[in-house]
C-alpha cells in the first residue's frame, strides 16, 4: 500500500526516496501468502485444527517457516507504516493525510471486509468437511455457523482496522502536542535534554529498549492474538502500536538507517536475530515434548516466558536487520520492484480465500487418492505448499495487472498509475 503519491523526504533534507523501505513493505505484504499457506501443514501437530483445517500431511519444517515469517512480518510492516506516516505528515497538511488514509485504508476495509465476511466461512466449512454448497452460504448469511476461527475481524484485513486506530491516536497526539506546546520550548534548542537522551537510547543500532518493550507486551498478551472489533484486544493492539510509533520516531532519526546499512551493523543484527529465533524454536520444541510427558505447568510456563524473551528479540532485531538490508540492496529505483510493491496491497487482499481454498482442495484431493492418480507421484506437504504459493501469487499478479492497476480500484489502493 502506498503512503501517498511520493515517498520523498521533506524540504528539510535533499529529496530522497526510500526504495529499500518501499520494497520491504511490499515484501512483507507478499509474505502473507507464505504464512497462510503453511498453516494446514502443521495445524494438526500444533493441535489447532479446530482453528485451521489440516492436511493429512504435516510438516515441522513448514511450522518453522511459519514461525520465522510470523515473528517479523507484521512488526516490520507496522514499523514501516509509522515511518511513512511521519514522512507524509511532514510533507502534507494533516487534513490531507486524514482524507488519504480514509480513502486508502477505511474504504478498502469496508468494501473487502464485507466480501471476506461472506466468503471466508464457507471455505473453512469446505476445509473441514470437503463439501461446499449453496446451503453453506445460506447458513453463513443466516448466522447459523460459529466460525470465529475464520476471522472475527474481517479475516486477514484486521491490520487495516489496527492502522486506522493507530492513525487516529497519532493525529490525537499531534493535536494535543500542538495545544500544549509553549513558545519557549517550541524551537529545537529548547527541547528537554531528557527527551534527547531517551531518543538516543531508543534509536540505536542494537534495539535493546525496543526488544524490552516488545517482550513486556508479549508477556502481557500471553499468546492471545485474537482481534475482535470491539472491545479491541488491547495488549495485541499495543504490541503492534509499539512498532508503529517506533517507526514514526525513526523518521526523525533516519540517520540511524544509514548506520544500519553498514556491514558491521547488519552482521550484528542478523546474528542476534537468528540466534534468538533459533533458541525460541528449540524452546517451543522442548515445551511440546515436556507437555506430552505430563510435565508440571510451572515448568512449561517458565519455558514459555524464556521463549518469549527470545521471540521479542527476534521481532526487533529482524525488523531493523531487514530495514538495513533492503536499504543497502535497493539504493536506486528498480521498476519491477516498484511494480511488485504496488501490487502487494491488492495481492494481500485477494490471497487468503485463494490460498486457503487451494490448500484445502489439495488436501481433500490427496485424501481421496486422486492427486497421486492424476500426477503419478506422491505429494508431500512441502510440494502442496509450494504449488499453493505459486498459483496464488500468479493469480494475484495477473489480476492486478489486467483488472486492478489502471482501474478506479487501483487508484483507490495505490493512487493513479500511468499505463506503460
Amino acid at each position: 500500500m502506498t503512503s501517498g503519491p511520493t515517498l520523498m523526504q521533506s524540504s528539510e533534507a535533499p529529496a530522497e526516496r526510500y526504495h529499500g523501505l518501499d520494497g520491504l513493505r511490499g515484501f512483507a505484504m507478499l509474505m502473507g501468502i507464505v504464512l497462510h499457506a503453511t498453516l494446514p501443514y502443521f495445524s494438526r501437530i500444533a493441535e489447532i485444527e479446530y482453528l485451521w483445517p489440516a492436511d493429512d500431511d504435516q510438516s515441522v519444517l513448514l511450522f518453522v517457516v511459519f514461525d520465522f515469517v510470523h515473528v517479523w512480518r507484521m512488526p516490520t510492516f507496522f514499523l514501516l507504516a509509522g515511518f511513512f506516516a511521519h514522512l507524509v505528515l511532514v510533507r502534507r497538511p494533516t487534513p490531507v493525510f486524514v482524507i488519504d488514509r480514509l480513502k486508502r485504508i477505511a474504504v478498502p476495509l469496508v468494501l473487502f471486509g464485507a466480501v471476506m465476511f461472506v466468503i471466508i466461512p464457507p471455505i473453512w466449512v469446505y476445509g473441514w468437511s470437503g463439501n461446499m454448497s449453496v446451503e453453506t452460504f445460506q447458513d453463513v448469511l443466516g448466522e447459523r455457523l460459529d466460525l470465529d476461527s475464520s476471522g472475527e475481524l474481517v479475516a486477514h484485513l484486521w491490520f487495516l482496522y489496527y492502522l486506522l486506530l493507530m492513525y487516529a491516536a497519532l493525529i490525537g497526539f499531534r493535536l494535543l502536542g500542538g495545544l500544549l506546546r509553549l513558545p519557549a520550548i517550541s524551537e529545537p534548542a529548547g527541547r528537554l535534554r531528557l527527551g534527547r537522551y531517551l531518543g538516543n537510547a531508543v534509536y540505536t543500532r542494537l534495539p535493546l529498549l525496543l526488544t524490552l518493550a516488545a517482550v513486556l507486551l508479549l508477556v502481557v498478551r500471553a499468546g492471545n492474538e485474537s482481534k475482535p472489533i470491539w472491545p479491541p484486544n488491547v495488549p495485541d493492539l499495543l504490541y503492534a502500536s509499539l512498532f508503529f510509533f517506533y517507526g514514526y520516531g525513526l523518521y526523525r532519526r533516519r540517520d540511524l538507517i544509514e548506520r544500519l546499512k553498514g556491514t558491521g551493523g547488519l552482521v550484528a543484527l542478523w546474528a542476534v536475530a537468528i540466534l534468538a529465533f533459533s533458541v525460541n524454536i528449540v524452546l517451543v520444541a522442548a515445551r511440546a515434548e515436556l507437555s506430552g510427558q505430563g510435565t508440571d505447568d510451572e515448568t512449561i510456563e517458565f519455558l514459555w516466558l524464556i521463549g518469549t524473551l527470545f521471540y521479542g528479540a527476534s521481532a526487533a532485531f529482524f525488523g531493523l536487520g531487514l530495514v538495513g538490508m533492503f536499504e543497502r540492496m535497493l539504493r536506486t529505483s528498480r521498476d519491477w520492484i516498484r511494480w511488485l510493491a504496488d501490487s502487494s496491497y491488492w495481492i494481500y487482499i485477494l490471497h487468503l480465500p485463494v490460498v486457503t481454498l487451494l490448500t484445502f482442495y489439495l488436501a481433500h484431493l490427496d485424501r481421496r487418492g486422486r492427486l497421486e492418480a492424476l500426477t503419478g507421484f506422491t505429494w508431500s506437504a512441502e510440494l502442496k505448499f509450494l504449488l499453493a504459493c505459486l498459483v496464488t501469487t500468479a493469480l494475484g499478479l495477473v489480476t492486478y495487472r489486467y483488472l486492478v492497476r489502471y482501474t478506479p480500484l487501483g487508484t483507490l489502493l495505490n493512487g493513479r498509475r500511468a499505463a506503460t
